[in-house]
């Protein structure tokens, strides 16, 4: 299932960065899937979307291109986005439609 994050990053990342996301990053023995890695205004923020998700992955592949992830969020899960009104640490109980829609992203 797709999954997008935003980042904060210790120092600015580049093409380069965003070409190796695409290529997917070899992180030792683990070769990551081709992600996504969208660059803000500023180059230290950026948008990351992963077809997988290994333990710390996104943080390991910053790691890999000599970046350290200060500030990660997850804003959205396939169809489902994140409500950005819900505080840190609460949660909500999803809706039939939202229910419906994930299962159909599973397939």
């Amino acid at each position: 299932m797709e999954k997008e994050y935003f980042v904060r990053l210790d120092g600015p990342v580049g093409e380069a960065d965003a070409a190796a996301f695409r290529e997917g990053v070899r992180l030792g023995e683990l070769q990551c899937m081709p992600a996504e890695l969208v660059i803000c205004g500023n180059p230290r923020e950026a948008f990351v979307t992963l077809h997988e998700g290994k333990f710390h992955q996104i943080k390991r592949m910053f790691q890999s291109r000599g970046r350290t992830v200060l500030y990660l969020k997850r804003l959205r899960m396939g169809s489902l986005s994140l409500d950005p009104d819900l505080p840190a640490g609460k949660y909500r109980h999803l809706t039939d439609q939202e229910l419906t829609d994930l299962k159909g992203n599973s397939r």
